[in-house]
């Protein structure tokens, strides 16, 4: 007899992925000098609208360790993934799934290092979040806002077969306000 599929049961722990580059699994301790230095890329931070606090100290590094691994995963809010290339092992970037409404909808995020840029390591990482939710998670829709001049990001979503649904001025958007577009894949 088959298992019953039960979308709950996905919110155990971060599942560990690759792809034929990277490696997408938690965070860890060791993870986050080379993350810190992704946020503070001030060519990063302008299309994650604003500034990221970073909490490179004791007891915040553990609270946010434990935020993203366990307390907002095992509250269905947020899976969040460290990206890492597989070959060196290097920490590139981070990717969530979140925002979960009615187990049938979610938004994607996410954001690469600068070096990386132009390497198709975000199409690639979003290839395969985009997978797990319409395949494993059984989402009917999967949605990323991007800033508007954020041309790199919305090909990254368009490869993915994202539509443009529409844009969105003045939009909350991190801790500032921007023209943004509105895009989404369907899984009906």
């Amino acid at each position: 007899m088959a298992k019953e599929w039960d979308f709950n049961s996905y919110f155990q722990a971060i599942p560990v992925m690759e792809t034929k580059r990277l490696i997408l699994t938690s965070f860890s301790r060791d993870d986050m000098p080379d993350y810190f230095d992704i946020i503070r890329d001030n060519e990063v931070l302008k299309f994650l609208g604003g500034s990221i606090a970073v909490f490179d100290k004791e007891p915040h590094l553990t609270n946010w360790l434990r935020n993203v691994n366990d307390r907002l995963l095992i509250r269905k809010k947020v899976f969040t993934w460290c990206i890492k290339e597989k070959e060196s092992g290097k920490v590139i970037g981070r990717i969530d799934l979140g925002g979960f409404v009615k187990k049938s909808t979610a938004e994607i995020s996410y954001h690469i290092a600068r070096n990386y840029w132009g390497y198709g390591l975000a199409t690639e990482a979003v290839a395969q979040i985009t997978s797990f939710a319409t395949d494993e998670l059984r989402l009917k829709r999967i949605q990323g806002i991007v800033r508007k001049e954020n041309l790199a990001s919305i090909r990254v979503l368009e490869k993915n077969h994202y539509i443009q649904e529409g844009l969105l001025h003045y939009y909350p958007f991190g801790r500032e306000f921007h023209d943004v577009v509105i895009m989404a894949k369907l899984n009906v």
